[in-house]
């Protein structure tokens, strides 16, 4: 293990205040949560509970394994702490000196907290693209650790409170690996794999059958309680297949249709019915009628490929750039039909446009004009999901006289869908012609106009 990963018990004891009250924000089966700043940086300090019969190698493997998974919806883990100390505990009613061995893992510090404080109980207080993403994302943390490595591993204490996120609600799964790091101990292997009440599926209820169907049970459960609150899971037993899906798609409809101007009205209903066929088959009775990890993860890719087919109807074959009116539904820009400016000979004038990013993931964008005659600022950058920017867009000085109002001027705007991790620095020309090959390059192009002071006038 690195140096830089081994942190010191006192140093961990200096950033929480000796593990105090007012810097813990959680805590569960396994251990307490507490909030700490190290290097400048927040993290999140989880110190596990003493357990008796905890076997110190198995500890180590189960640490090896959390090192070692890389993935953007697994909480990174970020060092550990595991040290001998002296401390005076009670004893058959004395108080003696004993050894105590601390046992601290180290993570990155989620500011957004659990989904579980957004769930109520008939329905979820996030927007459909924030459920759909945190969704998403969770299959894809699943099976990344289901499938990516030697041998599976298995989580087993799936829930809302160990779904974390991040400042853009990005999701990201907790307590990795700790139901099964302390599971391998003998004293406490039945206690703590009793797991969580209403997301342990019958065959590990029944007889403690484990396997990779564990957690796609609790999967199920959860994508039940995003899409329906923490009453869905009762009532999508109570109900018919199809009368509960119709349930849950009617509820979501009022909800989408509040959204306007918004590609959800269409493309949100596909992904509400595709989210609950795909938990009601998570939490089938019997595990092997409940799909894989990956196969969820298959199934949401095919949906984003169907989406993208009506969204994006003409696609040219040699650069894969869709040429696409103001109305498009992946990068909206206001306003739609033309970009006017108030001319004025030998003065810069400027104007303001909005772009909006209709999606649930990223979006790059840069902007094309002739640079000789026009700047904008920001002329690239990313947008967040379902949220907007704005543009500053400036005709530089004319000495000559009005030109014609509609000159042969275009302003362009690309954009694609694009991981959070890129950088401005690498959103170019050359991006969308190297970079984006294979991947729809979205392309909304404006008319420049010219407007003169003497056609506006005062009625």
């Amino acid at each position: 293990m690195s140096d830089d990963m081994d942190f010191k018990l006192h140093v961990l004891e200096d950033i929480t205040d000796n593990f105090s009250e007012k810097y813990r924000v959680g805590s569960g089966g396994y251990g307490d949560v507490y909030r700490g700043l190290y290097n400048g940086k927040e993290i999140a300090v989880k110190k596990l509970h003493q357990l008796q019969g905890l076997d110190d190698k198995e500890f180590d493997n189960e640490f090896r394994n959390l090192r070692k998974v890389h993935h953007e919806n697994v909480v990174k883990l970020v060092g550990y702490c595991y040290e001998l100390k002296k401390k005076y505990v009670e004893h058959k009613g004395s108080t003696i000196l004993a050894t105590v061995m601390e046992r601290i893992l180290c993570f990155e510090y989620m500011h957004g907290g659990t989904i579980d404080n957004y769930i109520k109980d008939d329905s979820c207080d996030l927007d459909w693209p924030t459920c759909y993403q945190i969704i998403k994302g969770t299959c894809e943390g699943i099976n990344h650790l289901h499938t990516a490595y030697e041998k599976p591993i298995l989580h087993m204490d799936l829930k809302p409170a160990n779904i974390l996120l991040d400042k853009n609600k990005k999701a990201k799964i907790a307590d990795l690996g700790l139901s099964k790091l302390v599971a391998s101990t003998k004293t406490y292997k039945t206690e703590i794999l009793k797991g969580t009440h209403g997301y342990m599926p019958p065959e590990y209820v029944d007889s403690g059958f484990v396997s990779k169907k564990f957690d796609v049970f609790s999967l199920g459960v959860i994508i039940i309680k995003l899409l329906d609150g923490n009453l869905g899971r009762t009532r999508s037993s109570q109900m018919s297949t199809e009368q509960y899906i119709q349930h849950v798609c009617e509820n979501w409809k009022k909800r989408l249709q509040e959204m306007p101007r918004h590609p959800y009205k269409e493309v949100g209903s596909l992904q509400v019915k595709k989210c609950v066929q795909i938990a009601l088959r998570c939490v089938e009775d019997d595990r092997n009628k409940r799909p894989s990890l990956k196969d969820v993860v298959d199934e949401l890719e095919q949906l984003e490929a169907e989406i993208k087919k009506l969204l994006l109807p003409s696609v040219e074959s040699n650069d894969l750039i869709v040429q696409r009116s103001c109305d498009s539904n992946v990068l909206a820009v206001d306003p739609t039909m033309e970009l006017r400016f108030l001319f004025e000979p030998r003065k810069d004038v400027s104007c303001c446009l909005q772009l909006t990013n209709m999606t649930d993931g990223f979006l790059a964008f840069n902007i094309k004009i002739d640079k000789t005659k026009y700047t904008t600022q920001p002329s690239k950058g990313m947008i967040p999901p379902c949220s907007k920017r704005y543009v500053s867009v400036t005709l530089l000085a004319q000495d000559d006289a009005l030109p014609s109002k509609q000159c042969n001027d275009m302003f362009l705007v690309q954009s694609a869908n694009v991981g959070k991790d890129l950088t401005t620095n690498e959103i170019n020309e050359d991006f969308f012609k190297e970079a984006m090959k294979g991947k729809v390059v979205d392309v909304v192009k404006l008319p420049i106009v010219y407007v003169a002071l003497d056609q506006i006038s005062c009625s």
